[in-house]
């Protein structure tokens, strides 16, 4: 399994949690309803965000690995428009949706995607050293088998 894809399934299931923690402190605490909303409509807009820069750097991954060019970039100027369209509608509906939650929960995938990598190489890391310690004691044993049938 391709890299990228393990870190944006984990991307989606942690979005999918943080969204439905916001939806139920909704029905629990309407008082924080501005700030729950610029929290979500945030966090959607960074993964979708993530979700598009994933298809431009698969797309361009696969255009260099056939040898071509792919016309293009990476996609930013939509990926900001999507940011700013979610602002503009934070400043229309100041009573719905907090404009500094939006902010702040814009920002969120990239850390997510952060600590989830960390993750990730680190328990694969030490599977790697678990194998390269069996492997030493593997060669260990051979090594030792051999010298009793020299003596």
């Amino acid at each position: 399994m391709n890299e990228l894809t393990r870190y944006m399934r984990w991307l989606t299931r942690i979005t999918y949690v943080l969204l439905a923690i916001g939806a139920i402190w909704m029905l629990i605490a309407p008082h924080h309803h501005p700030v729950l909303m610029g929290l979500i409509l945030g966090l959607s807009i960074s993964c979708l965000s993530s979700y598009f820069l994933l298809y431009k750097v698969r797309r361009m991954t696969d255009a260099a690995a056939e040898g071509r060019r792919v016309r293009g970039g990476i996609g930013f100027v939509w990926r900001a428009l999507a940011a700013v369209g979610g602002i503009v509608v934070a400043i229309e509906f100041p009573r719905e949706i907090n404009l500094q939650a939006l902010l702040a929960s814009m920002v969120a995938a990239p850390f997510i995607l952060l600590i989830v990598g960390i993750f990730i190489n680190r328990k694969e890391s030490q599977a790697e050293m678990a194998r390269f310690a069996e492997r030493r004691e593997e060669v260990e044993q051979l090594t030792g088998e051999r010298g009793e049938k020299d003596a």
